[in-house]
C-alpha cells in the first residue's frame, strides 16, 4: 500500500494531462503596428483572412516591396493563403500602387497607378476589373526601412459575386 501511495501524485498527474484537450486557436486580424512586424490582414466578406499555409520554400506567403525610385515611388504587397477546402488551391491578394512618395491616402480605380488582383476558388479578380477603394499609407520610413498602412476595397466583376475587403492592414520591414 506504501508504494501505491508514492506513485499516486504521478498517477493523476498523467490522468490530468491526458484528459487535456487542445484548444481550437481561432484566427485573428493582426494589430494595426508600424513597427516592421511583418504582418498582413484584413476581412473578406466578414471573415478574417491572413497569408498561410503556402507551402514553397522559394516564395514567402507575404511580400511587401518598396521602390522609391521607379515610378514615382512604386509599392507591391503579394499575399498567399491556403484554402483550408481545398488544400491545392490558394487564394491571393495583389495590391499595386505608383506614385507613392509619402505618407497619406491613395485611391484605387486607374489601373495605370493603382489597382488589386484577387483570386479565390471561384473567380479572379484581375486589375482591368472595377476596383474602388482606398490605400493609406501610415508609415513610409527608408531610414528604419518600414512601410506599413490600411487598405480598405470593393471588387466587382460580371459573373462573380463581389469582393468587400475591409480592415485591410500590413506592416512589414522592407530590408
Amino acid at each position: 500500500m506504501k508504494r501505491l501511495t508514492k506513485y499516486l501524485p504521478l498517477l493523476g498527474l498523467c490522468m490530468l494531462l491526458l484528459s487535456c484537450k487542445k484548444d481550437k486557436v481561432e484566427p485573428s486580424l493582426p494589430e494595426a503596428t508600424m513597427e516592421g512586424k511583418d504582418t498582413f490582414g484584413a476581412m473578406v466578406n466578414g471573415e478574417i483572412w491572413v497569408p498561410k499555409g503556402r507551402p514553397s520554400t522559394f516564395e514567402p506567403n507575404l511580400d511587401v516591396v518598396y521602390n522609391p525610385n521607379y515610378s514615382g515611388g512604386s509599392f507591391d504587397i503579394r499575399a498567399f493563403s491556403k484554402i483550408k477546402d481545398d488544400p491545392a488551391f490558394y487564394e491571393y491578394f495583389y495590391i499595386y500602387m505608383t506614385q507613392l512618395d509619402h505618407e497619406g491616402i491613395y485611391t484605387f480605380g486607374n489601373p495605370d497607378i493603382g489597382t488589386v488582383t484577387f483570386s479565390s476558388q471561384t473567380c479572379e479578380y484581375e486589375r482591368e476589373d472595377n476596383v474602388q477603394g482606398t490605400l493609406e499609407i501610415t508609415k513610409l520610413d527608408m531610414q528604419s526601412g518600414i512601410i506599413a498602412g490600411k487598405f480598405e476595397f470593393t471588387l466587382s466583376k460580371p459573373g462573380c459575386d463581389t469582393i468587400r475587403v475591409t480592415e485591410g492592414r500590413f506592416d512589414k520591414k522592407l530590408f
